[in-house]
């Protein structure tokens, strides 16, 4: 009676230990952002994807040139999202509202200075070699 008491209190601690382990607060925390920025070429995303992950935190990283978005899944007890936005722009690209830092961005490629990447919209369109569209005029 005493061994079989025994054996079914272990088999009770043993299935409640996972249970408390994945409620604790510092475990299986992850949250994801989407982050607007004008990475427009390939060697955007591959930077971006590559350097993002040794972001303390990050787990995933996924550009998205077409619709101009940085999809980051990270974990959120060690990072947040202003860190994310810092760490994007540290690479020379804008995040959000966040610009790009301007040191960063002298070092991307020239192809990518020449096409503007990571640059606001507005600046964007200005940036040499990269054609800007006069509006259309209705007649």
């Amino acid at each position: 009676m005493k061994n079989t008491l025994k054996t079914i209190l272990l088999m009770l601690l043993l299935l409640a230990i996972p249970r408390l382990y994945a409620q604790h607060p510092e475990h299986g925390k992850f949250a994801s952002l989407d982050i607007r920025s004008n990475a427009v070429c390939d060697m955007c995303v591959t930077t971006i994807e590559s350097e993002m992950l040794y972001v303390k935190g990050v787990q995933k990283v996924r550009v998205d040139v077409d619709a101009n978005i940085i999809h980051v899944d990270y974990r959120a007890n060690r990072t947040d999202p202003d860190k994310l936005r810092k760490a994007i722009s540290d690479l020379g690209y804008m995040a959000d509202d966040v610009p790009p830092d301007p040191e960063a961005r002298k070092a991307l490629p020239d192809c990518c200075q020449d096409e503007g990447c990571g640059l606001p919209a507005e600046k964007h369109q200005g940036a040499p070699g990269v054609p800007t569209h006069a509006p259309a005029h209705a007649e």
